[in-house]
């Protein structure tokens, strides 16, 4: 089992594993222990620290401050926290997003990226599907029956496992039997506003010197093959691995990725 620990207002686990540590980035709506069937994959192969995002699970939900400066400034706090020097920073969706704006401000804390099914151009379907889920999921629900029932009617396709993570690590639970997000609305509306602004850090792409490992879902309605090539084309030391996955890759095709991720880091200095 992971170790839970926190960094002033951030909740973060730990899984003990050999070096070079990494840092796992969730994407939006989701908390830390999303990574549980990457970091069960894993092994102890690396040594692993994810943290809830601001304003998901169980960190800090500030009324503003949600721009990537504010994740970045976080993402030091949990590596100097937990002694992470330069670590493998593996983001998903928002989580890569953020990794990237890590590395262009902080290029000599991050010895590598792994950006999981995000780029610089992200498909309508999957833009509007993140927004839907987002922002028009109902806010509470009487028991875990009727929670269960909206996860797989709007995710369907994944085991009961990962089901199972979700109603844990998603909701928080009330003596009544009621379930409710644990991530903001508020602030999941913040952070949807901040990324179509587009700011300029994809715009910077080309400026991230470190090895760069993307890996895109084939089956994934927001990451187009086209925007992957060209992003592996745009970065100076970047190769492309394509699983048989959606979105969520972690949850998809957890062993595969995590192979993936095992054999880049052990590639990169």
């Amino acid at each position: 089992m992971p170790r839970p620990f926190t960094v002033g207002g951030l909740h973060a686990w730990e899984w003990p594993g050999d070096p070079p540590g990494a840092l796992l980035l969730h994407g939006i709506g989701n908390y830390g222990r999303y990574w549980d069937f990457f970091a069960d994959a894993i092994a102890g192969r690396l040594r692993l620290i994810a943290p809830d995002a601001r304003g998901h699970g169980e960190s800090a939900k500030p009324a503003e401050d949600y721009g990537p400066a504010d994740f970045v400034a976080d993402a030091v706090a949990v590596m100097d926290a937990s002694d992470l020097a330069r670590p493998v920073v593996v983001g998903h969706s928002m989580g890569g997003y953020h990794a990237t704006a890590l590395a262009l401000a902080h290029p000599k804390r991050v010895r590598a990226l792994v950006l999981v099914d995000v780029g610089p151009r992200i498909e309508q379907a999957g833009a509007s599907r993140a927004r839907r889920l987002s922002l028009e999921r109902p806010d509470r629900f009487p028991d875990e029956a009727a929670a269960l029932s909206y996860l797989k009617e709007t995710s369907p396709g994944y085991s009961d496992a990962v089901y199972d993570n979700r109603l844990e690590f998603a909701f928080r639970r009330y003596a009544d039997g009621a379930l409710e997000w644990r991530s903001s609305k508020h602030a999941l509306a913040r952070i949807l506003d901040a990324t179509e602004a587009r700011p300029a850090t994809w715009d910077r792409l080309g400026e991230i010197a470190c090895p760069v490992l993307i890996v895109r879902g084939t089956r994934s309605p927001s990451l187009a093959a086209k925007t992957a090539e060209q992003m592996r084309a745009t970065l100076k030391n970047a190769r492309l691995v394509e699983l048989d996955a959606g979105h969520n890759v972690a949850l998809d095709r957890p062993r595969e990725l995590a192979d993936a991720v095992v054999a880049f880091a052990h590639g990169v200095q």
